[in-house]
């Protein structure tokens, strides 16, 4: 961002507590979230499929990454502060041999097939509960990522968030 669209002129940061909830992503061949100078962030409760995975990147950037499920890497980069918790993601080392722990969870997700193959273990939420991509109630004791079933996604439309 260039400084004359900064209010305070300098653009040290270019957004600051932003919250990426309960979303699902999937076929990038880059990052599927990528922050760059996003200070003060939380990303959590999302799915990430088919995707190079989180990068946090820059010393402006800081952000919680918690209760993801992520076929794909959770990193940090050129001094960016990541905290990291409760998360599923996939080693470097298994992405380069192509192996895909995480998206093999799902019965077949080429075809858009998200229903659960083998569901992930349940991960105690640090933070309050949240509404899912498919618009249930999660509980305290959810899957990580976005949907805990995600056969309530189809076929409904799901409330745009507030």
């Amino acid at each position: 961002t260039g400084p004359q669209f900064c209010r305070d002129q300098r653009c040290i940061t270019e957004q600051e507590r932003g919250v990426i909830d309960s979303n699902l992503v999937m076929a990038c061949s880059d990052d599927g979230i990528y922050l760059n100078k996003a200070a003060e962030s939380r990303i959590s409760n999302n799915t990430l499929i088919d995707t190079g995975g989180v990068e946090v990147r820059f010393a402006e950037s800081g952000a919680d990454v918690s209760t993801n499920l992520v076929d794909g890497k959770i990193r940090s980069k050129d001094d960016g502060l990541l905290r990291a918790s409760d998360n599923l993601d996939t080693a470097m080392t298994s992405l380069f041999l192509g192996r895909h722990p995480v998206r093999a969870h799902f019965a077949d997700p080429a075809k858009l097939d998200l229903s659960w193959a083998s569901q992930p273990g349940e991960v105690a939420r640090g933070l309050p509960v949240s509404t899912g991509l498919c618009g249930v109630q999660r509980t305290a004791l959810s899957p990580a990522g976005a949907f805990d079933d995600f056969k309530d996604c189809l076929g409904r439309t799901v409330p745009a968030k507030p």
